[in-house]
Parts: structure tokens; C-alpha cells; sequence
């Protein structure tokens, strides 16, 4: 072995005067059943791993078993509760089945997977009205497994957990409105027309209530913490603050929260904050987050994939509900 560069399984072999074969088999952990190895050739070949530093390449040794034992868990930022979540879930449970889970963000995942980065993927930020997409389409054409957390696309050799946030997002409003006319917004981007928008559920629920929309009232957070956060102040500096504020993801909540508490209001008496998504943070603040959202998913967006990993899900694929409602907690009164 020159001097700087990594050991390889050859000088392992070299090291313990095994052949390669057998350095393969010790490693990985087959040399049970027909191949006997005896236990001092074993401790030998563990011993010149040890005194190397040698790494296995695991992507290798995957190629060649045509498995990773990897998973892919692709979100959009982990500074959005509702990722960190997903991301802290597939990190307890996928070792305890024996898999890796990787953390990839924004579209990282699509060379990752195409190139066989990994066994399976669980896909959970795309955009609200995708209703398909390439990667997700060729990568289940290779018989990939996949999970999509999506309201809009179908299951075609893949499974999709699907929020229907309607109906959680009208009780929301019809909440909010029987007690407030000054309700502000805190949206995440811009709106684009799309029916089933978050902000477009605000819309439409000031105007059953017969409350105009005031576009004094709307901020865009554009997903990042600092300008949620800078957004709220704002709102509530306003001469005639609002007395309620509904944020379109959980993230935007606790910001706003953070900005009542720094312009010294209080939660909820002064102002009446709501969220989407019911994430594990949300639960866990003080006060606890009153939230739109499913019951806790990502345990089961994880066993979904390890269900379809272990070839007991339909080839087909299944598409599962998940209705979204309103969680009364500490934020709101009533």
C-alpha cells in the first residue's frame, strides 16, 4: 500500500495471507452454511482490517449484490418541522430494519437514485399540483421503491400517501371566522392560481364569512424562517393589528409566535395564531400549536416503504388517504 492512499481489500488480504475470497466472506458475513472459515483466519483478516483503517465501499459491494441496503429520504429543508419529522423518523426506524437512511434535499434525490444510490426513496416536498413526474415514473419503471407524499399523483408501480387538506382547511377558517374579522396570512409563496392552495383556502373562507380580503393582511414568507419571522412583526406592529393570523406551514406558526412573545403579546389572548401541517415541533411548543393536519404520518410513510421494499405491497401500487383536520390546542381560545 503506497503511502497516503486508502487501503484496499487487497492489502487487507495481502495483511492477513487470506485470499480475497476470503476477505469478502468475513466481511460481509457469509461464511456460514457451505463455506467454513476457521475462526483464527476470521480474527486475522478482523485484526489487518483494524490495523489499516480498511472502509468496505458499500456502494460497490451494492452494485454487485444489486442491493444498497440504502434509503432515501428526500425533503425540502430541515428547517421545516414537517421535514424534520420525516427525516428523524426514517433515522430510528430503517436501522432497525436493517437499511441506511440518507437525507437528500431539494431535487439531490433525482441523480442520487437514478445512478442506484439507493434501494427505495420516500419523496416529500413535491409541489402541490404535480401530478407526475419523470424521475419517479423511470425510476418506478426499474422497479425501484418508492413513496410519494402527494394530493395530486396515482400510484403507477409506486404508492402514494395522499393529504386531503380541504376539508381541515375550511373547518380552519369557518373556526377563526366565528370570532375574528382581522385575520392575517402568512403564506409561503406567492399564490398560482391553484384551487387547492393553502392561501386560496384562506380566500375563500374570509368570503364565506363575508370578510374582505385585505391585502395589507397577506405576507409571503417564501419558506425561510427569518422572513416568516420578519412577516409576523410586521403584522402585528400594524396600528390596527389582526387579532388572529393562520400561517400556511407549521414553521411560519412558531416564527410568528416568536415575534408576538419579542413585541411582548400574548399567546392567545392578544393574538390567536393557527399552523398547517400538525408537525411534532408544533405539539411540543409552548403553548402547544393549533394546526391543520393529518394524525401523525411518518411512522407510517416509512413502514409504507418497507412494506413495498419486502414485495408485500401490489406492484400496481396503493394510494392511501390522509384527511387533514383542525387541532385545537393552546394557541387559540374557543
Amino acid at each position: 500500500m503506497s503511502k497516503g492512499s486508502k487501503p484496499t481489500i487487497r492489502d487487507v488480504a495481502m495483511a492477513a495471507d487470506v485470499s480475497l475470497t476470503t476477505v469478502s466472506y468475513v466481511l460481509s458475513g457469509r461464511h456460514g452454511g457451505t463455506t467454513r472459515i476457521s475462526q483464527p483466519t476470521q480474527d486475522r483478516v478482523l485484526a489487518a482490517v483494524k490495523e489499516l483503517g480498511y472502509v468496505p465501499n458499500q456502494a460497490a459491494r451494492g452494485m454487485r449484490r444489486g442491493k444498497t441496503d440504502v434509503v432515501a429520504v428526500a425533503i425540502g429543508n430541515l428547517d421545516w418541522p414537517w421535514d424534520r419529522a420525516l427525516a428523524t423518523a426514517a433515522a430510528r426506524i430503517l436501522p432497525e430494519h436493517g437499511f441506511q437512511p440518507v437525507i437528500l434535499l431539494g431535487d439531490d434525490w433525482r441523480k442520487f437514485m437514478m445512478s442506484g444510490g439507493a434501494d427505495g426513496v420516500i419523496i416529500g416536498f413535491f409541489p402541490e399540483a404535480k401530478s407526475e413526474d419523470q424521475t419517479v415514473t423511470e425510476l418506478a419503471r426499474r422497479g425501484v421503491a418508492q413513496v410519494v407524499i402527494s394530493g395530486t399523483m396515482e400510484p403507477q408501480g409506486f404508492d402514494v400517501l395522499a393529504p386531503e387538506s380541504e376539508a381541515g382547511l375550511r373547518e380552519c377558517m369557518d373556526f377563526l371566522t366565528a370570532a375574528h374579522r382581522r385575520i392575517a396570512c402568512i403564506r409561503r409563496a406567492h399564490p398560482e392560481g391553484r384551487r387547492k392552495s393553502r392561501y386560496a383556502a384562506y380566500a375563500a373562507g374570509l368570503e364565506r364569512a363575508g370578510i374582505p380580503l385585505a391585502e395589507s393582511l397577506v405576507r409571503t414568507s417564501n419558506h425561510h424562517p427569518a422572513t416568516a419571522y420578519q412577516s409576523a412583526l410586521e403584522l402585528l406592529q400594524m396600528p390596527n393589528r389582526p387579532t388572529a393570523m393562520i400561517c400556511t406551514d407549521d414553521m411560519e406558526a412558531l416564527q410568528a409566535i416568536r415575534a408576538a412573545y419579542r413585541l411582548g403579546l400574548r399567546v392567545p389572548e392578544d393574538i390567536q395564531i393557527v399552523g398547517v401541517g400538525n408537525s411534532t415541533e408544533g405539539q411540543e411548543y409552548d403553548p402547544p400549536l393549533t394546526t391543520v393536519g393529518p394524525e401523525p404520518i411518518f411512522e407510517k410513510v416509512v413502514h409504507m416503504l418497507l412494506d413495498r421494499l419486502a414485495g408485500t405491497t401490489p406492484a400496481a401500487g396503493v394510494r392511501v388517504a390522509s384527511p387533514w383536520t383542525l387541532h385545537r390546542r393552546g394557541t387559540t381560545q374557543g
